[in-house]
């Protein structure tokens, strides 16, 4: 039986989004909520709660299955959290944990290839058979699309493009790694620059939006002062897009991609990271820049969503032997 419906759950350090999703990509219903501090059985408890929110007035035999994307390193023939670098979850059995408390079969992956499968299927990489998928938010993901089809690696580990090391000298970074991208282009980061240029006069502008007060100096603050041309913040956002654009120099070289795509919450916002990594891969890469294209993602926050119920559907369409 074709279902009509799944359920795909995007969770990040941040928020956990969810949504009722059809068979073409629409979200019929959604809703979103903060990802929990503490341990993983608060995690398991939020995307219950969400799971159960969209999915009140439908039939189960209407659901496919429930699809998640988190912010983890998944073993995706086993179906195990191997290592996740912002939230507790490495070794954590969060399918089975979902599985049992509800009525739907469950998978998950990566948050990056759960988004990169969104925008494949649905949004900005439609028709693109060779492209990347960058994600930009309280870290860093990725996913790799070549030839069509999403590639995971041997255990499902690949498509890690934020903890590429891009300076041997750089800051620590989350995972317990020196000089990853993640640790220069991620939320952390930037708010750490932010702050850092409030103590000065030239961050003036950013420590005023933020009521004279360090501390509440946020990511999407020094954005929002970015995108309004506050010169001290977009040197901030400016900096954020050189050095993810002087990664992607090395991902464009090796894999000759036709299309970038730049989604998450922090690289959606600001047109500045766009426009300075295509500035990056225009000047250094080599002859495989003639054929790349930057682009925004199109999805937007329902890209995870979206791609994570894709994935139930072709989990839920695997086992009973249809074709997509």
């Amino acid at each position: 039986m074709r279902a009509s419906y799944a359920i795909g759950l995007d969770v990040g350090g941040t928020r956990i989004a969810a949504g009722l999703v059809e068979r073409k990509g629409r979200i019929v219903k959604e809703m979103r909520t903060s990802t929990p501090k503490g341990g993983p059985f608060g995690v398991v408890d939020a995307i219950i709660d969400a799971i159960g929110e969209v999915a009140t007035g439908v039939h189960a035999s209407e659901i496919a299955g429930i699809g998640i994307g988190l912010p983890a390193q998944i073993d995706f023939g086993r179906q195990t959290v191997e290592f996740c670098t912002n939230l507790p979850l490495g070794g954590v059995d969060m399918r089975g944990l979902v599985m049992s408390r509800t009525k739907h079969s469950v998978a998950i992956d990566n948050d990056g290839h759960t988004a990169a499968l969104g925008e494949s299927r649905f949004g900005a990489a439609k028709g693109a058979r060779d492209f990347l998928m960058v994600t930009v938010g309280t870290g860093v993901g990725g996913g790799v699309f070549i030839a069509g089809e999403l590639y995971r690696g041997h255990r499902g580990l690949g498509g890690e493009i934020g903890h590429m090391v891009v300076d041997l000298d750089g800051p620590d970074c989350p995972c317990g790694g020196k000089g990853h991208l993640e640790a220069f282009v991620a939320r952390p980061a930037i708010i750490r620059e932010g702050r850092a240029a409030a103590e000065t006069y030239r961050g003036s502008g950013i420590l005023r939006r933020a009521g004279d007060d360090p501390g509440l100096i946020t990511a999407e603050l020094v954005i929002e002062a970015a995108n309004a041309g506050d010169e001290a913040a977009a040197e901030i956002m400016g900096r954020v897009g050189h050095v993810l654009g002087e990664a992607l120099v090395g991902l464009v070289n090796l894999l000759n991609p036709q299309l970038v795509v730049i989604g998450g919450g922090i690289g959606e916002t600001c047109p500045l990271i766009i426009e300075r990594a295509t500035q990056a891969i225009s000047s250094e890469a080599l002859a495989g820049r003639r054929d790349v294209h930057v682009v925004p993602a199109e999805l937007g926050n329902d890209a995870g969503v979206v791609g994570a119920a894709a994935l139930a559907f072709d989990e839920h369409d695997s086992r009973e032997g249809l074709h997509r």
